[in-house]
């Protein structure tokens, strides 16, 4: 009679070591799925970036100069605004016939 008990807890502790092997390698399949769909869906946004990044770029750009215009003591002030006023409006359409 032990010997029947002893080998139906090994054959329960068999059969639940297989149950819980094979459900923990559907999840890790599926946690490897989802983290793989993750990466694509984050490839695939990588080029909208790029325009983002030129802007902020052609911003920074813009802000330096700024700075050092506010503060810059000489007279020629005016001057140099409307050089960089034109600067951007060129920028601008040769941008739109780019496009």
């Amino acid at each position: 009679m032990e010997i029947e008990v002893l080998f139906g807890m090994i054959t329960a502790v068999i059969i639940v070591s297989v149950v819980v092997g094979t459900i923990g390698g559907v999840v890790k399949r599926g946690m490897d799925l989802r983290e793989k769909r993750m990466e694509l869906e984050a490839g695939n946004r990588a080029p909208d970036a790029a325009p983002l990044l030129e802007t902020i770029s052609a911003m920074e750009k813009r802000l330096r100069n700024l700075e050092r215009i506010a503060t810059d003591d000489r007279p020629s002030l005016s001057a140099e605004i409307e050089a960089l006023r034109l600067e951007d409006e060129r920028a601008a359409s040769a941008k739109e016939k780019a496009q």
